[in-house]
């Protein structure tokens, strides 16, 4: 059963990553990963329990991120705070690497009012980033943590969309963006 449920998460995700949330239907996914209907609704019940599944998975894998940079702070120098800062930066976008993942986290949240019954989840998931980078910061030693959280919240957001749907960037230049912002922040 745990190999039908990674076939049809893995689909479910490239779907929301290549067609969208609105696209993504148990029909689709049953036809692409070969997983009948009624095994769909025994293992996620609908489509809304497919999606808070998939908003799950793609918590749990940012958690895994987030105690990956936790292990790693070590508060001594400004390059390990400035490291640790980068490190969690990079968990809430998912690695900055899996696009797929990224793609579809940005489309839950971008389409929770249209998919109905995950603007509460959605809204969850925002205020968790910015929990956790408010949090981040203050461990880091920046003083103005508001400010600070606001414009890294509004920075991540950008980077996102970037690597989401590249318009003109070079490449690494998300790695540069991100790496100068943070440097003028934690001195």
């Amino acid at each position: 059963m745990s190999n039908e449920k990674d076939t049809v998460l893995d689909v479910v995700l490239e779907l929301i990553a290549t067609r969208g949330v609105g696209e993504t239907t148990p029909r689709r996914v049953a036809d692409r990963s070969g997983v009948d209907g009624k095994t769909l609704r025994r293992l996620y019940g609908d489509r809304y329990g497919m999606l808070m599944t998939v908003a799950k998975t793609l918590e749990l894998n940012q958690d895994r991120l987030l105690a990956a940079a936790e292990e790693a702070h070590r508060r001594t120098t400004v390059t390990n705070r400035r490291n640790y800062l980068e490190a969690v930066a990079r968990a809430l976008l998912l690695g900055l690497g899996n696009h797929r993942d990224l793609l579809a986290r940005t489309e839950l949240i971008a389409n929770a009012r249209l998919v109905g019954g995950l603007e509460a989840e959605t809204r969850w998931m925002g205020e968790r980033d910015r929990a956790v980078i408010a949090e981040t910061l203050e461990r880091v030693g920046v003083t103005d943590i508001e400010l600070e959280t606001e414009r890294l919240v509004a920075l991540l957001s950008g980077l996102a969309f970037e690597l989401v749907y590249p318009h003109g960037a070079r490449a690494g230049s998300a790695d540069r963006v991100l790496r100068h912002h943070i440097a003028s922040i934690v001195h």
